[in-house]
């Protein structure tokens, strides 16, 4: 064998010998974690499929306390998708593994809500018109719209209309022109009775105000131009925002808490993954 030849193939032999050092050293990667649901309770036995490429590479199973792992699998962007019979299909994309680390990916869960069906029956809300508003041209405001409406001062009901109307206009002697109209055209009626102006009645007092522009009901009477009712607030009425209110603090005070609880949990999970990664060193 001359010294050429043996050069070669001494030379082959070195990059074979590299390569596959180099493919030792890279190694594999795996995927794991834990699988809850949106009230940070494990889901056992949830399906989970590997995919790269939409190729289905493998698949697992979480274990009774929600735990999962994939290995080996070999360094590369993949796809995720975890299915459990009473929660939402849950797809995770573009999880990078590299090699010989674990990649953690804790999933959460959304609650099947299509396995129940509930049937409510839907209150009166006795604060709205019960006109219906497919035949006339119509604007309503509740109280809670009313005092969130921008630029309303609460004695000043005619000013309300032009800001929830472009077809009202306020001159500036406080009269109402509905489509170019008088004043006099435009009718007020409070708790049914027909009144002057609606500036009498106080803007913490209002339940509902309900203004009809263009056609307006036959039982308002000949006008001309539009309509405005008016409904005051009844002993009822006080309760029910109190009641709305409470639940709206209860609200706040159970999301704060679940805020709360989520961040403790998260930062929990963070302390056991560096735990795991010390002691697979």
């Amino acid at each position: 064998m001359n010294k050429t030849n043996f050069k070669t193939r001494m030379a082959a032999i070195t990059f074979a010998l590299l390569t596959l050092n180099s493919l030792a050293q890279a190694g594999y990667g795996e995927i794991r974690g834990i699988i809850k649901d949106m009230e940070l309770h494990t889901v056992p036995f949830a399906t989970i499929k590997i995919l790269q490429g939409n190729l289905l590479v493998g698949g697992t199973q979480s274990d009774e306390e929600g735990r999962y792992k994939y290995k080996p699998l070999t360094p590369g962007s993949y796809d995720m998708v975890v299915l459990e019979m009473g929660h939402q299909t849950q797809p995770i994309n573009k999880i990078s593994v590299s090699p010989n680390q674990a990649t953690y990916v804790d999933v959460k869960l959304i609650s099947n809500t299509f396995s129940t069906v509930i049937v409510v029956a839907k209150p009166i809300d006795y604060s709205k018109s019960g006109v219906d508003i497919n035949m006339y041209s119509i604007k309503s405001l509740d109280a809670t719209e009313l005092m969130n409406l921008a630029g309303y001062n609460r004695g000043d009901t005619k000013g309300a209309l032009s800001s929830i109307s472009s077809e009202v206009v306020e001159s500036p002697d406080g009269e109402i022109h509905v489509r170019g109209s008088r004043d006099e055209a435009t009718g007020y009626f409070v708790d049914g009775v027909r009144t002057l102006s609606p500036n009498t009645v106080p803007g913490l007092a209002i339940e509902n105000l309900t203004f009809f522009s263009g056609g307006v009901p036959a039982m308002y009477g000949d006008l001309t131009s539009g309509a405005v009712m008016i409904t005051t607030k009844s002993y009822f009425s006080g309760i029910r925002e109190k009641n709305i209110r409470n639940q709206n603090f209860r609200d706040r005070e159970d999301a704060k808490k679940e805020e709360a609880k989520a961040k403790k949990d998260e930062e929990n999970r963070k302390k056991e993954i560096e735990l795991e990664k010390i002691k697979e060193k």
